[in-house]
């Protein structure tokens, strides 16, 4: 594919694609060397993320990203790094807790908790598991909080999962594979409080409290399991006043029982002031950053440094679209939110933010400083629905962010998760909106990359209508989806100046399985499943890389 670009009149372009860090470090169905055959850069799609590096308790751990830039630069392929600065796929629990200080106060009194014996740590984090049979069965699609506080003998690190053990599908080893894998807190030998938000997948009925990498012994107290909007019981005995344990069980531990401690232990919590909250959190992420900047050692010089921003609304009325936030999308408690979202541009300001995430990463970099190139990305820039103000949005936000005349942003990246319309009228407005975003790129002057091309295929006239699946698409729609990939390639090159041209992303390789987590059984790739097939997708992409 790579071959069709005309590097004489496009030399600094980068055609590139996202892939399963993972799959590729192993060369699953034969990815890594399909990917070294069509594409100058890769993407890690969560790899380098915070959430898949930084554990509950802060500890980072970059092998799997350090093998994957040694695989890449044996493979003669770039990194485009993705991402540094975001507000999903967080450590909110863990970030939380650093703006509170914590003072701890024994009191006399008898508390009973339940207490498991770990043992040796395991090699997997499902070694251990404490489980507790909910006495009233989650609804599918309801909104739940589990709360419990928690103290062990070592520091490590607790996970939520959340089971529907009645389903019909059932994993190796006989246990249910509908399996809700919420993410990991850090434990302490402290007590403390630990709380999962989520939307139950399945109607789950038992949760599995896991912490197989730990060992010696762990203690859980006062569980709580909440519906929203409801006043259901879902778990009896929470803080063990009676010797009752009835529903709990484990796996991997040798023992577990009822204790009885006279003393408590309190956590007295103080928030921190304004200024402290944004001089930790800044601390925080400036050693995020320079973790991330030591292990790939100067081979990635580009990164998305900043990831979706923008919020989809100027409720402030000053012309741009704000940035995200807890306000703007209606949470009024930080630790009450889905899994993974922490909004660092709460406590930092919506100006820190972004320049803090600049500077460390020009401060960390460990290669040549003219060289790096940090972009911010975000979606919907190509919006017909609001006459591409996000985009315009943006250009505004890198002006205001860039105005203390030290911070620099090189670029802007445009992620295009977009849909292919069979109603003429929607497609037309659709591409006439494409070729504006690209104008509107074209005259910041920065450097301009499609960071996350995909594309699903929409039927009849009401454009939020389903995605058609990949199973069901006829050839003449594929036909056109290929030349829709066609004419976005073309505008780019087009419109952006050839000094402008980073480079073009494709996010999705090959179809999605049914089961994927993202756009599920759509036609989104390049490729069918596991490479077997190249698709008319592919044509149009060849047809506009050859412009």
């Amino acid at each position: 594919m790579k071959t069709y670009v005309d590097r004489a009149k496009h030399p600094g372009f980068k055609f590139s694609g996202a892939l399963d860090v993972t799959e590729f470090n192993r060369n699953t169905n034969g990815v890594r060397d399909t990917v070294t055959a069509h594409f100058d850069e890769i993407v890690a799609g969560n790899a380098m993320k915070y959430g898949s590096v930084v554990n509950g308790s802060g500890k980072m751990d970059f092998g799997r990203v350090k093998t994957f830039v040694n695989d890449a630069k044996k493979a003669g392929l770039t990194i485009y790094g993705h991402t540094l600065a975001w507000h999903s796929q967080q450590q909110p629990s863990y970030l939380l807790g650093l703006m509170v200080k914590t003072e701890y106060e024994k009191i006399d009194s008898v508390n009973n908790y339940l207490e498991y014996k770990i043992g040796a740590a395991g090699e997997n984090s499902w070694d251990h598991q404490a489980r507790y049979n909910l006495t009233t069965t989650m609804t599918k699609g309801k909104n739940y909080t589990v709360k419990v506080r928690v103290r062990a003998t070592e520091e490590g690190e607790c996970s939520l999962w959340p089971v529907d053990t009645k389903s019909n599908n059932k994993n190796q080893w006989g246990d249910s594979d509908d399996v809700q894998y919420l993410n990991a807190v850090g434990v302490s030998t402290d007590w403390k409080e630990v709380s999962w938000v989520f939307s139950a997948n399945f109607p789950i009925d038992r949760l599995q409290f896991v912490f197989g990498k730990m060992g010696g012994r762990i203690d859980f107290d006062d569980l709580t399991v909440t519906e929203s909007g409801s006043t259901k019981t879902f778990n009896n005995n929470g803080n063990f006043i009676t010797t009752n344990i009835d529903g709990w069980t484990h796996t991997g531990c040798s023992s577990f029982g009822i204790i009885t401690d006279n003393q408590i232990t309190i956590a007295k919590q103080t928030p921190l002031t304004a200024e402290q909250k944004r001089d930790t959190l800044a601390w925080a992420m400036d050693q995020w950053i320079a973790g991330m900047m030591e292990a790939t050692n100067g081979y990635v010089t580009a990164w998305d440094v900043v990831n979706e921003a923008l919020f989809g609304d100027d409720k402030d009325k000053d012309g741009l679209y704000d940035l995200q936030n807890y306000e703007n999308n209606n949470i009024s408690d930080p630790s009450n939110v889905s899994s993974g979202t922490f909004y660092w541009q709460a406590f930092m300001g919506d100006l820190e933010y972004v320049r803090t995430a600049v500077a460390s990463a020009r401060k960390h970099f460990k290669g040549n400083p003219e060289e790096l190139k940090l972009f911010v990305n975000d979606y919907n820039l190509e919006s017909d629905w609001d006459d591409n103000k996000k985009v315009k949005s943006l250009v505004g936000w890198i002006n205001k962010w860039e105005a203390d005349g030290v911070t620099k942003i090189d670029g802007i990246g445009t992620q295009m998760h977009i849909s292919c319309f069979e109603n003429a009228s929607i497609q037309k407005n659709i591409e006439n909106h494409i070729v504006k975003m690209f104008e509107v790129m074209a005259a910041s002057g920065k450097l301009c990359r499609i960071s996350e091309l995909d594309m699903g295929y929409v039927r009849g006239s009401n454009r939020w209508g389903g995605s058609v699946k990949t199973s069901q698409l006829t050839e003449a729609e594929h036909k056109k989806m290929a030349d829709f990939y066609e004419f976005i390639v073309k505008k780019y090159f087009e419109i952006i100046p050839v000094e402008q041209q980073y480079g073009i992303c494709q996010w999705c390789l090959t179809d999605a399985p049914s089961n994927s987590g993202w756009r599920g059984g759509e036609p989104v790739g390049i490729w069918t499943e596991k490479f077997k097939a190249r698709k008319a997708a592919y044509i149009g992409f060849a047809n506009g890389l050859s412009n």
